[in-house]
């Protein structure tokens, strides 16, 4: 095959792999919040307030504690390799656990001064590849819930968008040396509005919007008192 040839059908390649993408995101379940439709930019830049994480202690945080502890119950067929103390059901008052499961092999936090965090969730290969995305948007956002607490509803709604755009472009590869758009973690942050499903792709699930901390973190942490095994290198998708 011709250099000009194999060129031509990677571009073909390229052009088919953003199509199927289009159409995931059309297709995928659910419709638009009020609050995308009619949005006049991209650049929108109104962040929804901020509900803290529970800290590394798997008590509340300071700055703002979560509005109840988290009561999701896990999914029945977590990893087996997940360790033997992990909760089967959060209820009320249940240690914080952000280790393996099915669809996470990893949780962390990292805060700001002020109030900002942004979870980090490690997909696992199941995530990515999952036939029932919304199924594993919602399993993984009980896992979220395990570990850092139930979070105040103003930021739940953009949080949970933010997952689930990241889980439905999972596969969508990366460039250079990364495998995946996403990186290696799906990351979702308080002060991003919601994008909602019709800007997915224009937002890059919303890393486009809101007003970025200019300062570093205070800290990265597991909320389950576990010193994290990776640190999060930010936003790619």
């Amino acid at each position: 095959m011709t250099q000009q040839r194999r060129s031509t059908v990677g571009l073909i390649g390229a052009a088919g792999l953003l199509a199927a993408v289009a159409i995931t995101v059309a297709d995928a379940g659910g419709s638009d919040k009020a609050s995308d439709a009619g949005a006049s930019s991209d650049q929108q830049t109104t962040a929804p307030a901020t509900g803290t994480p529970r800290d590394s202690a798997g008590t509340g945080s300071s700055d703002r504690e979560p509005t109840a502890t988290a009561s999701a119950t896990g999914p029945a067929s977590a990893a087996t390799s997940a360790p033997a103390t992990r909760p089967d059901a959060a209820g009320a008052g249940a240690a914080p656990y952000c280790g393996a499961s099915r669809y996470a092999e990893e949780i962390t936090v990292q805060r700001w001064a002020g109030g900002d965090f942004r979870i980090s969730l490690w997909p696992t290969d199941a995530a990515r590849h999952a036939d029932d995305r919304d199924g594993a948007v919602s399993e993984m956002w009980a896992a979220i819930n395990r570990c850092v607490g139930t979070l105040d509803s103003a930021v739940t709604e953009s949080l949970q968008d933010q997952l689930r755009c990241h889980e439905f472009l999972a596969l969508v590869p990366g460039s250079g040396e990364e495998r995946y758009a996403t990186g290696t973690t799906f990351d979702i942050e308080s002060w991003r509005p919601t994008p909602g499903r019709r800007r997915w792709i224009s937002t890059r699930c919303g890393n486009t919007l809101g007003t970025d901390p200019t300062t570093t973190p205070m800290k990265t942490y597991r909320p389950d008192g576990v010193p994290p095994r990776s640190q999060p290198t930010g936003e790619h998708a």
